[in-house]
């Protein structure tokens, strides 16, 4: 949620007096603003900072009576109602504002908050989504109270991998809180579920294996290795403990990576994550020989998963076997054709098969993709490309 200071100071400079507001609005204004619109518009924002709250709504209700398209009144009422905890009233005002506003970020961040708060689900992923990709940045609180709960509905949506994005964000430009802990740990454990709705003996495991997993997201490697080792230790049997214990070595740099992917896989014979992880671990050491049984049991598990065709694809195509390589790396960039790995992976093994031209195009996606990934303020030079 955010807290109330946080939204005064957004309110702040949103509203910044009667006269800036207005002046950022993008809709028309009328022609000559009746004086008993701009006294109401003074008054309410006079009872606004002086936290008469209820006097405050109804003047702005009034004003926007008066102009139904008064940007800064539908702000006002949005924000008071968000801070007064009404979210069927927050709901109403910020789409009001998207439709007088609509590239306006925060508005579709707030409504699709409220829209949360009344358990809309669907509409509050669709907006919360529009605002991200208007712009909200992580370095703000608004912008990762939103990134926050679009990983929640993502959760809730049993999209784990999706929600891994929005809280790596969140870390990057603060330590972890409960709250974001607690996604987390939903997210290792893979429960697609709200944090109200765990069980609450469960409550705080989960909270403690989503603070190991927090470590890890924002690269505190050691801090997650001594984290997940003390999970496994209390709970051998737990599913996901070593899997998640596997990606920590990893990020170590461990080759005792991959005895937690086979002890995940020992302990549960359909588990397909750590089967891929373990066909990674391989590949990136030169076995790729011994990648493929993980892998293709991976496939045999979960076709429909684009991980499963890469590494599979990465690992027949190492060992030479292009024939059955090949179509792994194009099925997977059939399923997740954004990913820049996968290009580069299907550039590669064209080049392998002599086929220039198919190589050429695989690199020129691939550049084009990694470009946008990393963005204009990018320093660091890409990966080299298939040759």
């Amino acid at each position: 949620m955010v807290s109330r200071r946080a939204l005064l100071a957004l309110t702040l400079v949103f509203l910044g007096g009667p006269a800036a507001a207005r002046a950022q609005a993008k809709a028309p204004a009328p022609e000559a603003a009746p004086a008993s619109f701009e006294d109401l518009a003074r008054r309410a924002e006079e009872a606004r900072q002086a936290g008469r709250l209820d006097e405050a709504e109804s003047l702005y209700e009034r004003g926007l009576a008066l102009r139904p398209r008064w940007a800064e009144g539908l702000w006002a009422l949005g924000t008071i109602a968000y801070d007064r905890d009404l979210a069927a009233e927050c709901r109403d005002a910020f789409r009001r504002l998207c439709d007088v506003e609509p590239a306006m970020a925060p508005a579709w961040g707030l409504r699709g908050l409220c829209e949360f708060r009344l358990r809309a689900f669907e509409p509050a992923h669709e907006h919360v989504e529009k605002a991200l990709s208007l712009g909200m940045p992580p370095s703000e609180t608004l912008g990762r109270v939103v990134l926050y709960h679009h990983a929640l509905l993502l959760v809730r949506e049993a999209k784990f991998d999706l929600a891994i994005a929005p809280l790596t964000s969140i870390l990057q430009f603060q330590a972890a809180t409960r709250e974001v802990e607690t996604a987390c740990g939903l997210v290792i454990l893979r429960r697609p579920t709200l944090p109200g709705e765990i069980p609450a003996p469960d409550r705080a495991f989960v909270q403690e294996a989503g603070g190991a997993y927090c470590a890890l997201l924002g690269r505190h490697t050691d801090d997650a290795v001594r984290r997940f080792e003390a999970l496994v230790a209390k709970r051998p049997r737990e599913r996901h403990l070593h899997y998640a214990l596997g990606l920590a070595l990893a990020q170590r740099g461990s080759a005792d990576s991959l005895d937690q992917y086979r002890r995940e896989v020992e302990l549960f014979p359909d588990e397909v994550l750590a089967r891929v992880e373990l066909g990674f671990g391989l590949v990136a050491r030169g076995r790729e020989v011994e990648a493929i049984a993980p892998a293709e049991e991976a496939v045999r598990l979960a076709p429909g998963l684009f991980a499963t065709h890469l590494v599979l694809g990465r690992a027949l195509a190492a060992t030479g076997r292009l024939d059955r390589g090949i179509p792994e790396l194009e099925a997977a960039a059939a399923m997740q054709p954004q990913i820049p790995a996968i290009h580069l992976a299907l550039a590669r093994a064209y080049a392998q098969a002599e086929r220039k031209a198919d190589a050429d195009r695989e690199n020129a996606t691939f550049r084009a993709l990694d470009s946008a990934r990393r963005g204009p303020s990018s320093g660091s030079p890409p990966p080299p490309e298939a040759p």
